[in-house]
């Protein structure tokens, strides 16, 4: 879903996406943050993608994914990275039960099944045009009854 109107307050939690990303992923390719927030407008946690735990980082030449130059989208099975939606997840104050996810690119397919399995209600993401597959996770998505939101008044 594309709307005219994102609410200052959804901008903010992107931009905050955003200036996360580029602060702590460590990702070669693509620099993603993702903020849980409940239903009262909080911060119940927020993840950025990177390297599991003791591998070498991916833009350090830890992901094969880096190495070889993958499309954007494309099977993130040689991936090394923990996505900022799955270290959002997993590092939040899930008793919160959190109904939006900011992300400041499309989730991967991956990324898309832990959603649906959470409490996230809507996804607040930016257009990545080189992505591969959005169209069919973003229809997953909507069959789990999650909504998508593209914010397009994000600073990139």
């Amino acid at each position: 879903m594309v709307v005219d109107f994102i609410s200052r307050k959804d901008i903010q939690y992107m931009n905050l996406c955003m200036q996360i990303s580029k602060i702590f992923s460590t990702c070669g390719k693509k620099k993603y943050a993702a903020i849980l927030v409940d239903d009262l407008g909080h911060v119940v946690g927020m993840g950025y993608n990177g390297g599991a735990s003791g591998l070498l980082h991916c833009e350090d030449g830890g992901c094969p994914r880096y190495i070889e130059n993958s499309p954007n989208g494309s099977i993130y099975d040689n991936c090394i990275a923990v996505h900022a939606e799955a270290n959002a997840l997993l590092h939040s104050d899930y008793s919160a039960r959190p109904k939006k996810l900011y992300v400041n690119g499309p989730p991967c397919f991956s990324c898309a099944k832990l959603i649906a399995n959470s409490t996230v209600e809507t996804v607040y993401y930016v257009c990545d045009t080189a992505y591969a597959n959005w169209h069919e996770v973003k229809n997953f998505l909507e069959k789990c009854s999650v909504k998508t939101i593209e914010v397009k008044n994000a600073s990139c």
